[in-house]
């Protein structure tokens, strides 16, 4: 990829980004009018209930309070952006991945923290006096307020909830919609439905940060005192203060509902304009002028370190291939100046078969570290194979494990194998077998001691997982060829298509005969798993749209007897 695609590319989402943080910032004006108006509530004077309210969010003091947590908002957009643009690079062990995602991830856990604390200090200085202020005065003396404490720590508790519950593991996804729609109807959508689901989803933080303050709430009272120089109030002495107090508690419900719906709406802001469709183009115009952002497909598959670039193009593609009349298809067809050659269609063919051909050697090479099939012997019978077969796959289902692994049997077979080449057989001396005893009983020691084999040794099918689960651009490309194949029958005048559908079918063969193999040999991805369900089937469907399109010249598409009878038999059986 050239490098003003590179810089076309970052400055396309670097303007998503700032759109996404001055609605992130807008949209906090919006949630502090809904707390105000339920937190002032007055059914008899409806009237001065509304006016007040938004009196006080227009004042003065509200603008300048907010400084602080716009700040936060903006550090919260950054680390937002960090966590989209990132790349997404396979770690074996949860060693590296701690190395490679743990400051990321810690450095967005404080963005969460902040932006939780000041929306607590914030919406405070408009509660109650009695749970306004962080000190207040008694007789005489200073004392630490237990109410203003305890909605402070709701707002970390919340945010450190949220945090958790999206973020810790899982990377950030993006969902692209189905049906269109426009970016006001999407936004409004997102609005009613957050609003609507922020109560029931602020419960649970709620409740276990009663309890962590019920048992925690004592001693940090005593050590903010003694570090305020400042004494300690008897409120909130005991998990039955706490409940009876239900002013307190229904001030914290409210708190957590507003900073989970706040972060959730900025999620879903940077999701909605990451996902909308880049400006891209077939090919770039020769009259253009060098400075003019044009994105060409080519180039947005090429993005390989984002992982949101390219599944853009993938999902322009996907679209305008499955369209009744597309001039991005029309355009692919077309024969390019000077020379006549389908320059467009070579360039994007080459592209999208190395995407799906280098996605289905790192599926394959995988496999292979999972057990997925056993060594067939020509003598045994079929029934004999379907019966370990299923019983594989049973035990794989159940979570049994085998007692001696097939690993271990088979490693001494392949030992003698490959030193049976010398005609005299090699007895090892009491040397090596004391260093493989002493080998051995290290790696069993190693095994035993906990978090050992956590942390530093692969787990068995992660790397599969890794690419299943960041499958989508191959998704879309494969179906967008499907699509582009069968439409170059009416719409391909020039017959660009024909040379490389011999290779596009052999591609999509390939991959679907390694995710056939993966679901019978790996039962519970099957069902655990939608993203490999959704790749199976539309690489499924889209090599039966080719096959059933062109099924007349299977015979001069397919390289060999074997693959046409695959084919043949695939689409006999639908």
């Amino acid at each position: 990829m050239t490098g003003a695609a590179i810089t076309t590319c970052k400055l396309l989402l670097f303007g998503r980004c700032v759109r996404a943080v001055l609605l992130s910032v807008g949209v906090q004006f919006l949630l502090l009018t809904v707390f105000l108006l339920l937190v002032n509530f007055q059914l008899l004077h409806p009237l001065n209930w509304i006016m007040g309210s938004l009196r006080l969010v227009c004042s003065f003091y509200t603008w300048f309070a907010c400084i602080p947590l716009l700040g936060a908002i903006v550090f919260y957009g950054m680390a937002l952006s960090h966590q989209h643009l990132a790349e997404r690079r396979y770690c074996p062990t949860r060693y590296r991945w701690l190395l490679h995602n743990g400051p990321r991830k810690l450095l967005f856990l404080l963005a969460h923290a902040v932006v939780g604390y000041l929306t607590a200090w914030l919406y405070t200085g408009y509660l109650h006096s009695d749970y306004r202020h962080f000190i207040y005065k008694s007789y005489g003396q200073d004392f630490v307020n237990s109410y203003h404490i305890f909605l402070l720590g709701m707002g970390l508790c919340a945010g450190g909830y949220y945090f958790a519950s999206e973020y810790i593991q899982e990377e950030i996804s993006i969902d692209f919609d189905f049906a269109e729609q426009s970016r006001p109807e999407k936004l409004r959508e997102l609005l009613y439905a957050t609003l609507l689901k922020a109560p029931i989803s602020s419960v649970m933080p709620t409740i276990c940060y009663t309890l962590v303050f019920w048992l925690f709430g004592s001693f940090l009272r005593h050590r903010l005192s003694i570090l305020l120089h400042v004494d300690t109030d008897d409120r909130l002495l005991g998990i039955i203060d706490v409940i009876s107090n239900g002013r307190l508690l229904f001030y914290a419900w409210l708190l957590g509902a507003q900073i989970v719906s706040n972060m959730h709406l900025m999620r879903c802001f940077y999701a909605t304009m990451l996902s909308e469709r880049l400006p891209m183009v077939v090919g770039r115009n020769r009259a253009s002028v060098p400075s003019e952002q044009e994105l060409t497909i080519v180039a947005g598959l090429g993005v390989f370190n984002v992982h949101v670039v390219q599944c853009l193009a993938a999902n322009f593609l996907f679209q305008e291939a499955q369209r009744n009349t597309s001039s991005v298809r029309t355009e692919i067809f077309q024969l390019t100046e000077p020379g006549n050659h389908p320059a467009n269609w070579r360039a994007l063919c080459d592209q999208c078969v190395s995407i799906v051909g280098g996605f289905t050697d790192e599926l394959n090479d995988s496999m292979r570290q999972i057990p997925l099939d056993q060594p067939i012997h020509s003598d045994a019978s079929t029934a004999l194979l379907a019966e370990k077969m299923l019983l594989r796959q049973y035990n794989q289902l159940h979570g049994i494990r085998p007692v001696v692994s097939p690993t271990y049997m088979d490693a001494p077979n392949r030992e003698w194998d490959a030193k049976g080449t010398d005609s005299i057989r090699h007895v090892p001396n009491w040397c090596e077998r004391t260093s493989s005893k002493l080998e051995k009983s290290m790696q069993q020691l190693l095994h035993r001691i906990p978090g050992i084999v956590y942390f530093f040794y692969e787990p068995e099918g992660a790397k599969t997982e890794f690419l299943i689960e960041n499958a989508l651009p191959v998704i879309w490309l494969t179906q967008a060829l499907a699509h582009i194949c069968v439409a170059s029958i009416k719409e391909d005048s020039y017959g660009v298509v024909q040379d490389d559908l011999p290779t596009i079918i052999k591609a999509l063969h390939r991959l679907k005969c390694d995710l056939d193999r993966l679901a019978n040999g790996m039962p519970n991805l099957r069902t655990n798993s939608n993203n490999f369900n959704h790749l199976r089937y539309a690489v499924r469907r889209s090599l039966y749209n080719i096959c059933t399109s062109f099924y007349k010249y299977l015979g001069d598409l397919s390289s060999t007897g074997e693959e046409l009878r695959q084919l043949q038999t695939f689409v006999y059986q639908g």
